[in-house]
Parts: structure tokens; C-alpha cells; sequence
């Protein structure tokens, strides 16, 4: 079975959470050399557990005939010890590719170390790559049944610029929208800002992170997965003077949850759409010619 042609098959949403978990391999810890308080300042600014256990509600939801459960993918390890994408190492000033990082510097300015090639490829080798081979193979799973891929990057920002920060325009809307040209299926965007309009949320289309839109290897240029990302404004479901979830956070699971299952109608369209083209009967150039 080809998915791409075939009519039953459904397209697929996969979110990947680059910064929801923080763990450091003790070598790594041991040549960053930064202080408990250092290590706990970071967490708080780069790493977001919270949006994790509200993208896993808002992965699940109903459709008219069946249940539907979008894979979501954590990266398990610090930024500090390997950006996947580079997003948050490109908020730090560091100019590089896009593409996985490691960070020169702490969000406070400090210089971490500066890892030999060596280093810097075991180091991506053992974190980066086991997360880019998850996301690979659940995609490849889903093709294998799905005309259309969507990997969505899902991170989050504060509601108050921080200090390493490059945009420090305020106030900051509450939902970041990055598309990218070439990754993203055209009026995808304006589809996830129409959901988060009607609950009155202020959407920007890459403002304050312009970046977000990814795909590894592997699925980068594969004519049938596209990307998106998403961030959120912390303040919509977390408390960040105290650290703990606002009420409101079941709420945002469900604003997600919609906004998943509008993009999987939405991508459904699309496929049906190619279906259709694929299988359009072409004129014969006699008959064309016939009938002018």
C-alpha cells in the first residue's frame, strides 16, 4: 500500500519537547562546573516539565468514529548539555547552523567549557542522536499507514524577557507560532491562531522566538513530513514564583488538544486534496485539441 494514494489512510501529528526534562550525565556536570544555585537558576529558565504532562493530556482526543493519541517525544537531557536544535543555544547569541548545539555560555553569561571535537561528538552521539532516532522512527512508523506527517516543536518562554535574551520587547504575546517556507503547510499557522483567538489568547507569528519549525536528518526534505513550531507563555498554566501548575493548566491541555486535532483534519484535507490530483483521469491531447 502506498499511503500517499490510498484512501482510508489518515495523516499524523508527532510533537516533540526539546526542553521539558534536565538531566545531566555526571562527566558533563563535572566539566560544566556550575553551582547548585547556578544549575537550579538554569532549570528555571530552559527547562519546562510542566508543558510536558499538559502536552501529554492534550495529545489524546476523540474523533466521531475513534480515539486519537499523537506520539510526543522529550528530549531527557539538559540543553546545557546538548540543544537538539539549537533554538535556545541561537537565543544565547551563539552563531552556529541550525541544527544540534552545544552551549558556550550559561543564561547568566558564564563561559562553559569548550568541548573538544572529540567531546563534541560523543557528547551529541550519546544525547542528540538517540532523540533525533526516536522521532525518526515513530515518523517512519506513521508513514507507513499516513500520507502526511506533522512534527510540531513544542517549547515555552517567560512573560518577561530575560536578561540573555535578544528581543527584549514587552508585552510578550502568549503563543508563539513558527512556521518555516519549505516545512510548513501553508495556512497551518493561521489555523492554530484562529483556535487560539477564540479563547482570546494574543498569538504572534515568530515573536519572541522565531525558530521552531525542526526536523532531523533523517526526515529533513522528505516530500511527505512537514513542521511547526509552538511555544507558550509560561504565566497561561504555571505559577513562576512558585514553581507549581495554575489551575488554568487543564484548560491550555484542552486549547492544545484542539489545536492537534484541527491540525490533523486540516493535513486530512491536504492528503485528500494530492489524493485527488494523483488521481484525476488526465485529458488525452487528442481530446484537448478536439475541444477547443
Amino acid at each position: 500500500m502506498n499511503p500517499s494514494i490510498e484512501g482510508n489512510s489518515r495523516p499524523a501529528v508527532l510533537i516533540n519537547l526539546p526542553y521539558a526534562a534536565g538531566a545531566v550525565p555526571e562527566a558533563v556536570a563535572r566539566r560544566l562546573d556550575l553551582s547548585p544555585e547556578e544549575w537550579r537558576l538554569e532549570h528555571w529558565r530552559l527547562i519546562d516539565s510542566h508543558l510536558a504532562a499538559i502536552v501529554k493530556k492534550a495529545a489524546v482526543f476523540e474523533r466521531a468514529t475513534e480515539q486519537k493519541e499523537c506520539p510526543v517525544i522529550v528530549y531527557p537531557y539538559s540543553p546545557l548539555v546538548a540543544d537538539p536544535w539549537g533554538l535556545w543555544a541561537s537565543e544565547l547569541g551563539d552563531r552556529h547552523a541550525p541544527g544540534p548545539a552545544l552551549a558556550a555560555r550559561t543564561t547568566a553569561g558564564k563561559a562553559l567549557t569548550a568541548w573538544s571535537p572529540r567531546d563534541r561528538e560523543l557528547i551529541l552521539g550519546r544525547t542528540v542522536e538517540p532523540f533525533y532516532r526516536q522521532i525518526e522512527e515513530a515518523a517512519e512508523k506513521l508513514l507507513a499507514a499516513s500520507p502526511l506527517v506533522l512534527v510540531v516543536t513544542l517549547r515555552s518562554f517567560s512573560p518577561d524577557p530575560l536578561p540573555f535574551e535578544k528581543n527584549q520587547r514587552r508585552p510578550r504575546p502568549q503563543v508563539c507560532v513558527s512556521p518555516q517556507a519549505g516545512l510548513t503547510p501553508r495556512g497551518l499557522a493561521d489555523l492554530a491562531g484562529g483556535v487560539f483567538r477564540t479563547v482570546h489568547w494574543w498569538a504572534e507569528l515568530g515573536w519572541p522566538q522565531d525558530r521552531g519549525a525542526a526536523l532531523p536528518p533523517r526526515l529533513a526534505g522528505h516530500p511527505r513530513v512537514r513542521a511547526l513550531g509552538l511555544s507558550l507563555r509560561r504565566d497561561l498554566y504555571l505559577d513562576e514564583r512558585t514553581g507549581r501548575p495554575k489551575p488554568a493548566a487543564e484548560s491550555v491541555a484542552r486549547v492544545l488538544r484542539t489545536v492537534f486535532n484541527n491540525f490533523d483534519q486540516e493535513l486530512a484535507r491536504v492528503a485528500r486534496r494530492r489524493l485527488e490530483r494523483i488521481l484525476k483521469p488526465k485529458e488525452s491531447p487528442i481530446i484537448k485539441a478536439a475541444g477547443k
